[in-house]
């Protein structure tokens, strides 16, 4: 059966979803009639319902009970939402503001002290992830030096200095012709880029070029690898994360458990948050097989100076959140770092040449 929907199927998902986030209690015809749709008969409501069940969007937990939306009605809800509208009152404009404005002077301190604000203001669970700083930082040039018994130093200096000094294993009647050829390649190949162009680099599009040199570009690719899993994490904030069980959808310990054990993992928040399209301004995922996290949405919005983003700011909660109080919170945060950062990058050359 075609998911297309009607006009009036549409607005009766979309008061559903509104009324069940709102309640957290599965949605009868009445209450629908009653707040939403006064015009349209309770019956031709239930029908409305029924079909909206058979496609997927809704379920009824028990006979005599209500409707409850399902992970399509909430896409369904997110995608109809006017992400120009500011749901946030002038208390919490004025408190986002307040608080944001007293971390100005270090960048660790004001995404720290913005994921705090996004939580207090939502109740939900948040995170900040800092990109402004190695994420930039450039390979000038990777150099081997041979050592005796199968041992060479992988040196990777950068136009930040060098990153790495590690020994690797290379085979033992390895010739010197062999590391230099092998130094060049690793140049070719890396020099000139950037740790945010490795993140997704794929070795098997140059298996061709780099015939008879795959284990010692794997090795390389291992420690860049782990030096930006390092350095990612220091830039990885929450806050909040207890504030999910105060929500009904977790008060079973095992689903408890297994949000917290993802949510204390920065490896594994910075590796649902980063794997995300930069050109995306804002994200929504819903359920484990987009979140990662059962029973869990997650909004995520992109901050930048000009084109250039410098992180991701977002909530964690429930699948049945406040959608359209996380996205206005999120994108005046959006606006707050925009703001922020490229005032702070337009006083750097000013600041370098008072040095």
């Amino acid at each position: 059966m075609s998911k297309e929907l009607s006009d009036r199927k549409k607005k009766i998902l979309h008061a559903l979803v509104d009324l069940y986030i709102s309640t957290g209690q599965p949605v009868s015809s009445a209450d629908i009639q009653s707040k939403y749709l006064p015009e349209v008969s309770s019956a031709t409501i239930r029908a409305e319902l029924s079909a909206l069940e058979a496609l997927g969007f809704i379920e009824q937990p028990h006979t005599s009970a209500g409707r409850i939306p399902l992970k399509d009605a909430y896409k369904f809800y997110v995608d109809g939402l006017d992400g120009t509208s500011n749901m946030l009152t002038d208390q919490e404009t004025a408190f986002i503001c307040d608080n944001f404005f007293n971390r100005l002077g270090h960048i660790e301190d004001l995404s720290k002290e913005a994921a705090k604000i996004i939580s207090d203001v939502t109740n939900y669970t948040s995170f900040v992830v800092d990109q402004s700083g190695d994420g930039r930082v450039e390979i000038d040039e990777i150099k081997l030096i041979p050592l005796k018994r199968g041992k060479a130093v992988v040196l990777i200096v950068t136009d930040k200095g060098m990153i790495a000094d590690k020994a690797i294993d290379v085979q033992e009647d390895v010739k010197p012709e062999y590391i230099e050829m092998a130094s060049r390649l690793l140049n070719k190949v890396f020099g000139g880029k950037t740790i945010d162009d490795i993140k997704n680099f794929d070795i098997s599009e140059i298996d061709a070029e780099i015939k008879g040199f795959k284990d010692i570009f794997d090795e390389v690719l291992t420690i860049l690898r782990m030096y930006i899993s390092k350095h990612s994490t220091d830039n990885v904030f929450v806050e909040g994360a207890l504030k999910m069980l105060d929500y009904p959808e977790y008060q079973n310990i095992d689903d408890a458990k297994q949000f917290l054990s993802v949510i204390s993992d920065k490896d594994a928040v910075s590796e649902i948050i980063l794997s995300e399209d930069n050109s995306i301004e804002f994200t929504v995922r819903i359920g484990k097989e987009d979140s990662g996290v059962d029973k869990c949405a997650i909004i995520t919005a992109a901050y930048k100076v000009g084109d250039e983003v410098q992180g991701k700011a977002g909530v964690i909660g429930p699948e049945r959140m406040d959608y359209k109080k996380v996205i206005s919170v999120l994108d005046y945060i959006k606006k707050m770092f925009s703001t922020v950062l490229s005032d702070k990058k337009s006083l750097n050359p000013a600041d370098e040449d008072k040095e």
